[in-house]
């Protein structure tokens, strides 16, 4: 219940609806009330959490980057990159059944798009830190181009931590190089994809394995 000690104009204390008053420093403080809706931790619910908690910890490794806005382009759709990559790994990359949900990172896509992916893709760990990716040359397949720029990540599962490429190379080089140096003596999740010259078209990525650096 609410009062209005000094009438119609005066402070509101309590709560009316929607709207809760109170007094601060001789301020009379209006707020939104707080929900009374106490809810239920179904499994069904509490299954759902333990997803979208998965999907958290793999993309805020990308957050504030901009990255997802790359590789996952609208094409004239809404929303944004970063929701349209969590809607991926939701639906094709969570396996298993709750308490025992998991990634699978070969499923996991970190770009999505009409261009051709790669083929024959591989990685391996180099000296001092780098993987190394390899290739083929597939620019004369569909609507790829010799000049697609390669797109490569590795993913940390120890860390929830992430370093990319956005234009480690060309698609006609058939070779790229990440250097994942802050990544030594961990292992680590790879994939490579392509984005056009312009950056307005992606690949699907493509998983190149879990490497011990």
């Amino acid at each position: 219940m609410a009062k209005i000690p000094q009438g119609i104009l005066g402070a509101f204390i309590g709560t009316a609806g929607p709207i809760t008053g109170y007094i601060r420093d001789n301020q009379n403080i209006l707020r939104s009330s707080r929900s009374n809706v106490k809810f239920t931790y179904t499994a069904p619910r509490t299954a759902q959490q333990q997803k979208i908690r998965l999907c958290n910890d793999f993309t805020k490794a990308f957050a504030g980057t901009g990255f997802f806005s790359k590789t996952f382009p609208a094409y004239g759709g809404t929303g944004s990159g970063y929701n349209r990559a969590t809607g991926a790994i939701m639906n094709q990359a969570l396996v298993g059944t709750y308490p025992n949900i998991e990634l699978s990172y070969p499923k996991l896509l970190i770009a999505k798009g009409m261009l051709p992916g790669a083929e024959d893709a591989t990685a391996v760990a180099g000296a001092n830190g780098t993987i190394h990716f390899s290739f083929a040359d597939n620019s004369d397949t569909g609507t790829a181009a010799a000049s697609d720029k390669v797109v490569l990540v590795a993913y940390a599962p120890a860390l929830q931590q992430a370093v990319f490429s956005l234009h480690a190379g060309l698609r006609k080089d058939g070779a790229a190089v990440l250097q994942a140096a802050m990544f030594k003596a961990y292992t680590v999740e790879t994939w490579i994809a392509f984005l056009s010259n312009d950056e307005t078209n992606a690949s699907g990525s493509v998983y190149t394995g879990s490497i011990n650096l």
